[in-house]
């Protein structure tokens, strides 16, 4: 059926640049793990600095920005994309309200991520010493002057992919690195070809082992306030949300 085919991110070959710094990652063909980049250092403690909970409340009303409906949190209902973040994004899945499930459609990436539309925005975890930013990719096959479903999704995964350093495992709590690592371990046991387990397994620790096991996708809500202190107002910050499997 036409635009129920399974989206191919794969072939874009821009990456992500980590959130407040100037880096960017080299081109790649496919989803292999990307190129180590200059990365913002991890806060002295585990907490994320990007939570909203780091800053003081801001008198700032909400903004009148709504998520697309397919990314969103919705407290109480099942958000309707099946993901888990440790795997390739094309693995993404809709469900559909009667319960069957179908690959993302061509046609839905290329939908904004907001309304209004909007030309970044900015995703935060309470479990992520980083911040994601997502920009529109203008060699995407979804590409727009705005953010869209598909720039959302492919760059969640890619940054995700980023390994982590040596100083920044220094920077966090051994004792919560232990559980980081053990996430990484489980991660790799996951994969089921010997080969690639033992490829994947060399690459070392990844940022998205510090989600530790909550690595089903649960969409994104919306930070009110935004971080002022980051200079980033309202209705361009978003929270991500996991949960295990």
């Amino acid at each position: 059926m036409p635009g129920h085919h399974r989206v191919r991110f794969a072939d874009i070959t821009s990456t992500p640049s980590s959130t407040f710094s100037d880096a960017t990652l080299a081109s790649s063909p496919g989803p292999a793990t990307p190129p180590a980049l200059k990365q913002s250092p991890l806060p002295a403690k585990h907490r994320s600095a990007f939570s909203p909970a780091y800053y003081p409340t801001s008198p700032l009303p909400a903004a009148p920005v709504q998520i697309h409906p397919i990314l969103a949190c919705a407290t109480g209902y099942a958000t309707p994309l099946t993901w888990d973040v440790s795997q390739f994004v094309e693995s993404v899945l809709v469900r559909a309200s009667n319960g069957t499930v179908r690959p993302l459609s061509d046609q839905v990436v290329k939908e904004p991520a907001t309304t209004p539309k909007v030309a970044s925005i900015t995703i935060i975890s309470e479990q992520l010493p980083w911040a994601i930013t997502v920009h529109p990719k203008s060699d995407a096959h979804w590409a727009a002057p705005y953010v869209t479903v598909g720039d959302v999704l492919y760059t969640l995964y890619r940054t995700l992919r980023l390994g982590v350093t040596t100083a920044e495992q220094l920077l966090c709590d051994s004792a919560h690195y232990q559980r980081v690592h053990d996430a990484y371990v489980a991660r790799c046991e996951r994969i089921a070809h010997p080969g690639d387990r033992a490829e994947e397994k060399s690459k070392g620790v990844k940022r998205v082992d510090f989600l530790l096991q909550a690595r089903m996708f649960k969409g994104l809500s919306l930070v009110p306030e935004g971080i002022p202190a980051k200079g980033l107002a309202p209705g361009v910050v978003w929270q991500l949300h996991v949960a295990r499997p």
